[in-house]
């Protein structure tokens, strides 16, 4: 299990969103995707609905997502791998994949994808084995094998798609990775 002790350390504790708002508040988004939202629904959704200037809001699972608010579109059946079948070029803002590229076969394919679809940033988070262990993660996988662990992406991979990377400072194990356009 890597620890990553070679990169940056970003602070997550007590709220993640504020390590996530601090990348992103400065540029102007009038649009995001939300690619995996799933079970979770959209990281900060409630932000997002109160952001001012938001023309567009998507988010986008493979098996399913939980009931979004009004202002969100929903689209589920959508492979992180193959968004050019579902978004042209240069589609949103912003860009988030959070806790899903660990589920993804080829996340280099899938990184080409997120950043195909952003026009202006793209964030990432993906956790490592230790979050996917256990009686909850076995009955979520009985009910989507989609949800099984295969692997962190390479660290080397992010960099060479034009990714900042960082660890979350407190496990030193959560990738958490940010490219600007």
């Amino acid at each position: 299990m890597p620890t990553y002790p070679e990169l940056p350390t970003a602070k997550l504790a007590p709220f993640p969103e504020g390590f996530w708002r601090g990348l992103h508040e400065k540029v102007e988004i009038g649009s995001i995707l939300d690619v995996g939202a799933g079970h979770g629904g959209v990281h900060d959704y409630g932000y997002w609905d109160r952001r001012p200037g938001m023309s567009a809001r998507e988010a986008c699972d493979l098996a399913w997502i939980r009931p979004m608010g009004p202002a969100w579109r929903t689209r589920v059946g959508v492979d992180v791998q193959r968004l050019t079948a579902f978004y042209p070029p240069k589609s949103f803002d912003l860009v988030q994949c959070f806790e899903v590229l660990e589920h993804v076969p080829d996340s280099r394919r899938a990184l080409k994808e997120l950043c195909r679809v952003a026009r202006k940033m793209v964030l990432i988070s993906s956790a490592d084995e230790m979050h996917h262990q256990g009686p909850e993660q076995e009955a979520i996988e009985k009910i989507n094998p989609a949800q099984a662990y295969i692997g962190q992406p390479k660290v080397s991979d992010l960099q060479a798609f034009g990714f900042d990377v960082w660890v979350d400072e407190e496990s030193r194990r959560q990738l958490l990775a940010c490219r600007r356009f």
